[in-house]
């Protein structure tokens, strides 16, 4: 019986050293996918400006919206915690910054508990190594009026593809 208990206490001390190293192990796999994935909508949206004719070249101090609604993200069906990205919130914008294009992505995951995603980043943030700092969650990440005529980044809206 005493090695019983002793076994039983050994594991039990285990376990408050282990549990809470794999939840954060969890949370920064599920941050990082959400990185990840902004990195996708990215992608995705620069090869469609990149293509697409039809798509307006922002001018000088404005920018262009592509949502991922309009974008082919079977890819980013699910996000990290189950739940869906935001068709509309969910966004490249594409600035003309002095004759640069600049690209900043904003996603979020609506799922049962709540809210998740990436608040307005620059992608160069993104791919630095503390990328998951930027994922934000319920309070923290806003809901954007993309008919509005500025955004906090990227200047002016021109136009919302």
């Amino acid at each position: 019986m005493v090695e019983l208990l002793a076994t039983i206490t050994i594991l039990g001390v285990l376990m408050l050293v282990a549990v809470p190293n794999v939840l954060s192990i969890i949370d920064k796999n599920k941050k990082r996918t959400y990185v990840e994935d902004a990195k996708k909508l990215q992608i995705q949206a620069e090869a469609q400006f990149r293509s697409n004719t039809s798509i307006e070249r922002p001018k000088n101090g404005y920018a262009i919206i592509i949502t991922l609604q309009n974008l082919d993200m079977t890819e980013l069906a699910e996000g990290p915690e189950g739940g869906t990205y935001s068709g509309d919130q969910s966004f490249v914008v594409i600035s003309n910054e002095g004759g640069t294009y600049k690209y900043y992505v904003a996603l979020r995951e609506e799922y049962s508990g709540g809210v998740a995603g990436l608040n307005l980043t620059d992608v160069d943030l993104l791919n630095g190594e503390n990328a998951i700092r930027y994922v934000a969650s319920k309070d923290e990440l806003k809901t954007y009026n993309l008919s509005s005529t500025r955004l906090e980044k990227g200047g002016t809206i021109q136009d919302v593809y």
